[in-house]
C-alpha cells in the first residue's frame, strides 16, 4: 500500500492578478476569472487562483460607471497579472489616461524583470509607459498606432498581430483581445479535450482576427462622423452603384474635399476606401455564413463573380476560399487548435 509520501504532489495553483484601476475595461477580467473557475472545476483541483487587485482598497470606479471593492492592494504577491485596457479614440485619451494613473506606473516599474504581464488593448499602453516592453516586441489597438509609435519608439511595434509573446509579457490588440491572451496561454497549460468541454459549457467565441487589409473601413476607428455615415451608406449601395460623386452628395461635400478628408483620415485614397467597405461586407459573409460566391455576389452588388473574386485576392492576397477557411469558424470548432 503506497505511504503519503509516495503520492504524486500537485503543482501549486497558478496565482493570477486580476488588476483594476480607474477608468478600465474590466470585461475581460471578469471573463478570465470565469474562465478559470471553469477549468479549475473541469480539472478537479486548483489550477489557477485568481485574485482581484488594484491600487488601494477603495471602490474603483470602472469605466461606464460601476463600482469594484478589490481584495488587494498592488502590492499582493502574484505569479502572474493580468491587465485590462481602457477607452481610447483619440492621442488626447492616451496621454489623459496616462496622466491618471502615476500610481500603477510606479508599480509596474518596480516589479520583477521575469514577472509575468498578460495585457490587452489599450492596458499595453501602461506597460509601455512604465518601460517594460522597450526593446520587446508587441502589439496593440490599431487604431492608436502613430501616436504609440511616437510615444513608445522604444517598443518593437508589430500592429498586424492579434497577440505577441515575449519573454514574460504577452500583448494582445483590441478590445475583445483577452479572447486571444486567453488562448495563448492556455493552450500551453491545458490539456485540449479539458479545454473542448470548456468551450462547449461556456459557448466561447473565435479569437481569430480578420485581415489587416481592412483596418482603414472598420467602423469603430472612423473618430470623424461623416466617415461613419459614408460607411454605413456605402454598405446599403450595391458595389455597382457605389461613386465617389455619389458619395461625396450624401454628406453634402464636393468630391475633392471629400477625397482630401477621407485620405487625410484613413492614408488612402478615396476610392480605394470606398471600394474596401464593399469588399468588408464580403469578407464578412465568407466568415459569418456559408453562402455562395454567387449569393455573395448578388447581396453586395458587384458586377459579376469573376470582377469580385479578383478584387478579393488583390486586396487581401487570398482567394475568397481561402479567406473563409482562414477566418471563418466552421461548424463545431473549438476554442484550441489541434496539435
Amino acid at each position: 500500500m503506497p505511504t503519503s509520501s509516495s503520492r504524486p504532489r500537485l503543482a501549486s495553483p497558478i496565482k493570477i492578478g486580476l488588476v483594476v484601476y480607474p477608468g478600465c475595461m474590466p470585461a475581460g477580467l471578469f471573463a478570465a476569472s470565469d474562465l478559470f473557475r471553469a477549468i479549475n472545476r473541469r480539472m478537479g483541483r486548483q489550477v489557477f487562483e485568481p485574485v482581484w487587485i488594484g491600487p488601494g482598497d477603495e471602490s474603483i470606479k470602472m469605466i461606464g460607471g460601476p463600482a469594484l471593492h478589490v481584495q488587494h492592494a498592488l502590492h499582493e504577491p502574484c505569479d502572474a497579472y493580468v491587465l485590462p485596457g481602457f477607452w481610447a479614440e483619440s492621442a488626447a485619451d492616451l496621454d489623459r489616461m496616462l496622466d491618471q494613473q502615476a500610481h500603477l506606473l510606479d508599480w509596474l516599474r518596480q516589479l520583477p524583470k521575469r514577472t509575468a504581464l498578460w495585457t490587452y488593448c489599450m492596458g499595453v499602453a501602461l506597460v509601455a509607459a512604465a518601460g517594460r516592453i522597450d526593446r520587446c516586441e508587441a502589439t496593440a489597438t490599431w487604431w492608436l498606432e502613430k501616436p504609440l509609435r511616437e510615444r513608445f519608439a522604444a517598443v518593437r511595434w508589430d500592429f498586424r498581430q492579434p497577440v505577441i509573446e515575449e519573454r514574460s509579457i504577452i500583448t494582445a490588440a483590441g478590445a475583445n483581445g483577452y479572447w486571444a491572451l486567453l488562448n495563448t496561454l492556455l493552450t500551453r497549460r491545458i490539456p485540449v479535450h479539458v479545454m473542448r468541454d470548456v468551450e462547449q459549457a461556456m459557448l466561447l467565441p473565435r479569437s481569430q482576427s480578420g485581415h489587416p487589409a481592412f483596418r482603414p473601413v472598420e467602423l469603430m476607428a472612423q473618430a470623424e462622423p461623416q466617415l461613419q455615415q459614408l460607411i454605413a451608406y456605402a454598405q446599403k449601395t450595391p458595389a455597382t452603384e457605389l461613386s465617389l460623386s455619389a458619395a461625396a452628395d450624401r454628406v453634402a461635400l464636393s468630391t475633392r474635399t471629400l477625397s482630401r478628408r477621407i485620405e487625410q483620415h484613413t492614408q488612402i485614397s478615396a476610392g480605394k476606401w470606398l471600394r474596401l467597405i464593399k469588399l468588408r461586407q464580403v469578407a464578412d459573409a465568407l466568415t459569418s455564413s456559408t453562402a455562395s460566391i454567387k449569393t455573395i455576389c448578388a447581396d453586395t452588388g458587384f458586377p459579376d463573380e469573376a470582377s469580385l473574386m479578383r478584387s478579393f485576392k488583390r486586396t487581401t492576397g487570398m482567394t475568397t476560399s481561402e479567406y473563409r477557411q482562414m477566418y471563418g469558424r466552421p461548424a463545431g470548432s473549438s476554442f484550441v487548435a489541434e496539435k
